[in-house]
């Protein structure tokens, strides 16, 4: 009798456990690791060059009625964009002006005006001209706040956006864009197909500096990719 008990105690407690990974399964779109705040880089490296070389661009178009105040600009240049080319990325803490700094030149890189600006950005190689451009996410709008994904031509030095939020029905919607491979292992990673995912998010500047931003996926909004050399949004669902 005590060892029957035992036993349907067991299978009530086993059948227990494997509801609530189910459940959990069914429940979570994103792991706990990718629902944690990924934070960007920010920090005052190179700032002082960067602010020599802006400041001698006052009147030209690029900073036209900008205010350059050295103490409120941050280098934010991603990790792997820094692994991966010469890429130097800066924005400003309180009007969220965003460039990049390549070959000791700077270039708008974003609009910023009444959104974050510059959010986050990937190396990327879509014309296969085997320099790195750079895929970036970023938002601006003043009264209809949207979400921009474009990406910034190494050759050129010119930005084309790929996939705007408001031409959409949430047009309010923030993104960031990542790189990600399949699961499976490979004996030559290399080899692996390379997805440039674009992700919903919610994000929150620190300590009040809207140059140093945090932010975590919500949902798959969709991909970015090439048709016929052409660089295309993919919506999720969309073959």
């Amino acid at each position: 009798m005590k060892r029957s008990l035992i036993i349907m105690i067991t299978l009530a407690m086993i059948i227990g456990l494997c509801s609530c990974d189910l459940a959990s399964n069914n429940n979570n779109s994103f792991d706990d690791t990718e629902q944690s705040y990924m934070t960007t880089q920010c920090s005052k490296e190179n700032v002082d060059d960067f602010c020599e070389i802006l400041g001698k661009l006052q009147g030209d178009s690029l900073i036209s009625g900008f205010v350059l105040d050295k103490e409120k600009c941050f280098n934010v240049t991603p990790e792997q964009v820094a692994l991966e080319t010469d890429y130097k990325i800066f924005k400003f803490s309180d009007s969220c002006a965003s460039f990049v700094m390549l070959d000791n030149k700077i270039y708008a890189l974003c609009e910023w005006f009444g959104g974050y600006g510059f959010v986050n950005a990937v190396p990327c190689d879509f014309d296969n001209d085997g320099n790195k451009d750079l895929l970036v996410a970023s938002s601006w709008g003043s009264g209809l706040h949207r979400s921009v994904i474009s990406v910034f031509n190494s050759t050129t030095k010119e930005s084309t956006v790929i996939y705007d939020t408001s031409t959409t029905d949430n047009p309010q919607i923030d993104l960031f864009v990542a790189i990600s491979t399949p699961s499976f292992s490979s004996k030559d990673p290399s080899a692996l197909p390379i997805y440039y995912q674009v992700y919903s998010a919610e994000i929150k500047s620190n300590d009040n500096n809207l140059a140093d931003l945090s932010y975590v996926a919500t949902g798959i909004v969709g991909s970015i990719s090439t048709d016929n050399g052409v660089i295309v949004f993919v919506p999720t669902g969309n073959s």
